[in-house]
Formats: structure tokens, sequence, C-alpha cells
């Protein structure tokens, strides 16, 4: 069974030690806490409660009638009026089915029926905790107590943080808590015996600690900028350069981007930013290091955004952190220009290595120029937010959105950028910069970037429920589209001072008398899963003649990781497979399965 942590030696598991490990696994030690989050932790008790679980979900104990004993052990949430009518976080024990629940409370608004006299029943809008379930856990699976133990801490972890980096449905998301730096359960985090973890420096030290898997350590990153004052980014960053390197740091915080749940927004971009002037102004972070995180984070938004644009998607585009984040990295990375133009712009003594370099780095300016103007004064609501997100109650700094501007575009007052044109912030370097950009797109490579997007897709979950939560393998993978390429090379030619129009004639023949792309035309790709859930099909929304390219190695990885492949590999030759750099993975046509391609004729 795969293990969250490391393993230790093996230990028997008995029921008395299955109550020792809720007991412990529990404990405000595991926890930190903000100064604004008050916990009170309940002992172990009996309760009876209403209970039923339908496709996935905790039926609301209005709508069932079946009720089960469990033995439980809870963290409740205290405000002045009384402790919270859920527990914030509970785990259950189901004696009578040897079975453990995961069960975290959310602070919503919901909509219930009331009657309102005379036979005739209405709706109103109440605030009320709603229980989720988070996971479940059967004992007959588990001999050893250490791995019953580490499926615990994994659920409570992700009853916290969320249980997926795309969350579609409310589970799936942090609890707000956690958004706002006041939450995290990292098993070990404190001392024995003692009280939560208070200090945000704590999160910090933690990140060192041996023995955490990869995801706790960047969510550790993650709780630490959500937690650390504005003010104080910059002094609190220094608490890394004893704990880890550079390389390592940057790794973390590709990571906390690839991981992180943007919405509600909590100026996690711009606190990013403050962190990593601060540790490249104290010689921890190289200039070259800091430029290049930045590079990569432009290119991954410039590709979400392509694939995902604010017009179709993220609820219309009233969902938009994403455009939040590249605005704050695209300034931090004009500035980097200006300080360091050395890194960026071409110089004659350059090897074709360093000139490769360059290239990258400029092409994360061009696309996040491209996005970052088609999105000046585009209108969104107030914050930006999701139906479901909406419907949580959060913080007064967060002010719940009219319904209408979510549904509605034409109703929303707020335009993105404005007041604040892009132009504005362009240096002489960064203009230099930016235009030879443009006359790298005499590559076909940076040509074909104009028009890549980065799909996800769920392959595996048809059997579940329209609205059931989705923990199945997400992969995620590139295509390219042709008329989006030619659409952002007409936005750049109307840029003043970046192309003659020979030079942008000659990049549209390029492109519309030009080999097609090699790849597998979503004629050729399965429908969805199920609705409700991310597809490669969505490509189809995007633009029609997108090709979808190739997987990410990643996810390639991922699927390695979660499948064992070898007796099919003594079977047949799946070299290309196990490289994974130019490996497709697709659902097919025909039916449900998965078809994996290689770099043959049919995918590129």
């Amino acid at each position: 069974m795969p293990r969250f942590r490391p393993p230790g030696p093996p230990e028997p598991l008995s029921l008395e030690t299955v109550r020792q490990i809720a007991a412990d696994v529990l404990r405000a030690e595991h926890f930190y806490v903000g100064t604004q989050l008050k916990l009170v932790w309940g002992r172990a008790e009996q309760e009876e409660t209403t209970w039923e679980v339908f496709q996935g979900r905790l039926l609301d104990p209005a709508h069932t009638r079946e009720r089960r004993v469990f033995e439980t052990w809870d963290v409740y949430q205290t405000e002045s009026e009384g402790r919270s009518a859920e527990p914030l976080l509970s785990l259950k024990w189901d004696a009578a089915a040897r079975r453990f629940y995961i069960v975290r409370g959310i602070d919503s608004y919901v909509w219930e029926g009331y009657d309102s006299g005379g036979g005739v029943i209405l709706s109103r809008e109440r605030r009320k905790w709603v229980r989720e379930l988070v996971g479940a856990v059967a004992l007959e699976d588990y001999s050893d107590a250490g791995e019953l133990r580490d499926e615990l801490i994994c659920l409570l972890f992700h009853a916290v943080v969320g249980t997926s980096r795309l969350p579609l449905t409310s589970v799936e998301a942090p609890l707000p808590a956690f958004s706002f730096g006041q939450l995290l359960y990292c098993h070990g985090i404190g001392e024995a015996d003692a009280s939560p973890v208070r200090s945000y420096k704590s999160l910090a030290q933690a990140t060192a600690r041996p023995g955490l898997n990869r995801l706790e350590r960047i969510k550790l990153l993650e709780a630490f900028l959500h937690a650390v004052p504005f003010a104080d980014v910059g002094a609190a960053s220094r608490l890394f350069a004893p704990l880890t390197t550079s390389k390592d740091l940057t790794a973390l915080l590709r990571g906390l981007f690839n991981a992180a749940s943007l919405s509600p927004y909590t100026g996690l971009g711009e606190k990013t930013v403050v962190f990593l002037d601060a540790q490249e102004g104290d010689g921890f972070l190289p200039a070259a290091e800091a430029a290049d995180f930045l590079s990569w984070l432009l290119r991954q938004i410039g590709r979400h955004l392509t694939a995902y644009d604010l017009v179709v998607f993220h609820h219309r585009g009233a969902n938009y952190p994403d455009a939040l984040v590249l605005d704050a990295a695209l300034k931090a990375y004009f500035n980097r220009i200006e300080r360091r133009p050395d890194l960026f712009l071409d110089d004659m003594r350059d090897n074709e290595e360093a000139r490769n370099v360059k290239r990258l780095r400029r092409r994360a300016l061009r696309q996040g120029w491209l996005i970052r103007r088609r999105y000046e004064e585009w209108p969104v609501p107030d914050l930006p937010t999701s139906p479901g997100e909406n419907n949580r109650v959060l913080p007064s700094s967060h002010a719940r959105v009219p319904e209408e501007q979510i549904l509605q575009p034409s109703r929303r007052t707020r335009r993105l950028y404005a007041g604040d044109p892009l132009a504005s912030h362009l240096g002489p370097r960064g203009a230099e910069a930016l235009r030879q950009s443009a006359t790298d797109l005499c590559h076909s490579e940076e040509l074909r970037e104009l028009g890549t997007a980065l799909f996800l897709d769920r392959p595996f979950g048809a059997g579940k429920a329209a609205t059931e939560p989705d923990g199945t393998l997400l992969l995620a993978s590139e295509a390219f589209s042709r008329s989006v390429a030619e659409q952002r090379l007409r936005d750049l030619a109307r840029e003043p001072n970046l192309f003659t129009d020979l030079e942008r004639d000659k990049c549209l023949s390029r492109l519309t008398e030009g080999p097609e792309a090699r790849g597998l035309p979503l004629d050729a790709v399965g429908g969805d899963a199920r609705p409700g859930t991310v597809s490669l099909t969505d490509a189809r929304r995007a633009a029609p003649d997108y090709v979808l390219l190739r997987t990410t190695p990643g996810s390639v990885r991922a699927l390695l990781r979660q499948y064992d492949f070898t007796q099919l590999a003594e079977q047949m030759d799946l070299d290309w497979l196990f490289k994974g750099d130019r490996v497709l993975l697709a659902r097919g046509a025909a039916g449900q399965g998965l078809v994996g391609h290689d770099d043959g004729p049919a995918a590129g």
C-alpha cells in the first residue's frame, strides 16, 4: 500500500492500539493555529448521530433518517457565542463496521425549505455548519499500526488543505482557515503533550523536518506565506536560509503554485514576489534562479489561461486569481529586467546554451504580456470567487460577492487592472527584451508557444456520479491551436515598435502555410468521462482546432507511480512510456479506456 510518509518498523495492531492511534493523531500539538482562530479539543466520547453516505457525500441530517453510533475525537471552532455547531475536524470510529471516517465542518450559507403556512413551502437562506466526508479507512485493509496511523495522518492533512489541487467540489478545496493563514495540520509539528504551534516561525522551521511527505513541505511553505503579515514577509523570509538550499526552495515554490488553490485570493502572488526579492537581496537566492522561477510561473499561468480563459471558463471570468498572480509576477519580472538585463538580453558573446536560456526567459515575458494586455479593463466581480466558494462564510476582509456579479458579466462593475496600463511599468530594457521576444518568433518553437495550452483530464473517473468527489489521477496535456497562435500574433503586431509589417507577415505566413502540428486531433479523443469534471475535450470549447501534443512528463510519472506496469513490460516494449517525455495519454474515442500514444505519426 502506498505510504504518505516513510514507513517505520512493524507495529502490531489491536483494537486498543486503534483507539490510541485515533487519540494521538488529533492531539493539539499536531496543529498550527493562528492568533485569530480559537479551537477546543474534545475528549473521546460516544455519539449517536444521523448518518448516510450517498455517492461519496455525507447527506445533510434533514435528508436521511438513518442513525449510527460512533466513538468520536473532535476539534471545534469557538466564537463569542460558543463552540461551532459541528466539529471543524472529526475522527469517527464505527466499531460495528470497524471503520474510521474523517469529517470536517464548513460554516456556510445554505438554502432550506420551510412551511410558510397554507400548505405553501418556500425556501430561504440561512447560515449553517455543513458536514463533509473527507475519507474512510476500513480496518480490515491494515495489519500494521504504522500503516493505519499513516493513512489517518494523510486524511487529516487533506481535510485541512483540500483533497485535490483542482477543487471542483467543496471537499477538494482547503478549509477557509488554511487559506487565511490560521490553520494547518502536520503531524509532529509541535512538542509532545503541548499546545498548538502558534508562530509562523515554526512553520518555516518545520519545512526542514526529516520524514515529511513533499506535499507537506509545500503546504508548510504555503501556510507560512498565508500566515505572515505582508509587512513582515521580507524579514521573515530569512528564516529559510539556514534550513534549505536555493534550488530546493525554488522547487518548493514551484510545487506550491502547482498545488495551491488560489481562491479565496489572499495576496499569495504579491507575498511570493516580496519573498523572492528578500531572498535575492540577502544573497541567498541567485538572481538567475529567481528570474527562472518567475519565468516558469509566467509560462505556466500563460498556458493555463490560454486553455481556460476568462470568457468561457472560470465561471465566465468570475474566478480570476490566476490573473492577479500573473500581474504581480509580471511586474516583478519587469523590475528584474531593468536590474539585470544581462539575464534577458542577447549578447554577441553568448554561447548557444546561454542564448536558449535567455530566449526562454523572454518567452515568459511575451506570453505574460499577451495575457495581461488581453484582460486589461475586463469586467470581473468585486473579488475573485465561484458560486460554491461564495456560499462559505469567510472573514470580514472578504465580503460576500453579489450573486448577479458571478452569474451575469454585464452586472460586474469592477474592471481588471483598471487604471494600470501595462505599458506604464515597462522600462527601456524591458522594452528591448519585449522587442527581442518578438524577434524570437523566427524560431518555430516560439511560434508554437503562442498557441500552446495546458489542459487537464481525469480519465479514470467515469464510474463516479456527476457531482461525486473524484480523487482519481489528474493528468495534464499540452495542446496547440493554430487559430489561437494567429490571433496572438496579430495582437503583438498591434503593439508599437515590436514588429515591422514585413516581419508580421512572414510569421503569419509560416503559421498559415507551414505543416500541420503533429498530434492527436480532438475528434480522436473520447468524450467527457462525466459531467462536471475536467476532460481533454474541454479544448473544443477553447478553440476547435486544438491538437493534443503530449502529456506532461510529471503526469506520466504520476501514472507510473500509481499503477504497476511490470508484467505488461515483460510482454511488450514500454520504454517509450517509461521515458515519459514524448507520451500522450488520452481516452479513446470508441470507449472508456485510456490510450497511450508514443512519438509516432498519430501523436507528437
